[in-house]
């Protein structure tokens, strides 16, 4: 872990805001509320700025007025990834209201690098247009706030609403996997220790290095169309055992289980 992140310091998420030793910024809005209302900084306090991608910068405050603090980067460092586990990419289809805030919440905390939001036959909200874009940027403060609060340096990317076909398209290269109600292998069976794939082989997917791409349904699941689609595009499906789970549920114990089985 970055020595930085270990550092009893406020933290605060800027997006799209590059990071830059001895660049001086301003913060304004809610950062500017958050950190002098609430935690009351005041000149020459510090405060950790991240960019979501990994960079954490030490800076000091250097002026307060009524609308704008500003502050001086005096330190760097660039937060490594967990060790021994590849990127873990949600493809997961979009659910009716803060039920999908919440999902992206969970997700972020449990280290999903990518979430894609994929509008499929059986998601009720019809998100397009201004609304999607409106609905992405509360995804990102959603994944933003959840970061911060359990001291993530990287903010999972979060996809504009996507079509099924353009999730699909849009895939990471490397092991794909369909979680499915129908009869599947169940999911150790696809991802199995090192120590047991070479005894194995032929029922184990390569998920050394490569991003893994997990795909999940709505509320009702994927259509047969999807699933077949889903397949011809290299997805392999697999089951998280006997019960059946809401669509939130299933994506977390997707992302928790294939988590846990790769790091063994």
């Amino acid at each position: 872990m970055s020595s930085l992140l270990k550092a009893p310091l406020p933290r605060v998420f800027l997006h799209d805001v590059p990071l830059s030793l001895g660049a001086s910024l301003s913060l304004r809005g809610a950062e500017h509320h958050y950190l002098t209302r609430v935690l009351r900084l005041t000149h020459g306090d510090h405060v950790l700025l991240l960019d979501g991608a990994g960079a954490v910068a030490d800076a000091h405050v250097t002026a307060i007025d009524a609308q704008v603090l500003t502050v001086e980067l005096v330190r760097i460092e660039q937060a490594p990834r967990a060790a021994g586990l590849p990127p873990l990419h949600l493809l997961v289809g979009i659910l009716k209201g803060d039920r999908h805030d919440w999902l992206i919440e969970k997700a972020t905390e449990l280290g999903a690098a990518r979430i894609a939001n994929l509008a499929c036959a059986r998601s009720i909200p019809s998100l397009s247009g201004d609304r999607g874009d409106k609905r992405q940027l509360r995804w990102l403060r959603v994944a933003q706030a959840a970061a911060q609060q359990c001291r993530r340096p990287q903010v999972p990317q979060i996809s504009v609403p996507l079509s099924f076909r353009e999730g699909l398209a849009q895939c990471a290269d490397g092991p794909r996997l369909l979680f499915s109600e129908g009869v599947a292998p169940p999911l150790r069976r696809i991802v199995q220790p090192a120590a047991l794939r070479a005894a194995d082989a032929a029922d184990c997917a390569a998920l050394s290095g490569s991003a893994v791409s997990l795909l999940v349904g709505p509320e009702g699941g994927f259509t047969d169309e999807e699933i077949a689609e889903a397949q011809a595009a290299g997805f392999r499906a697999c089951s998280l055992g006997p019960n059946i789970l809401r669509a939130e549920t299933a994506a977390l114990a997707a992302l928790s289980a294939t988590a846990a089985l790769l790091q063994e």
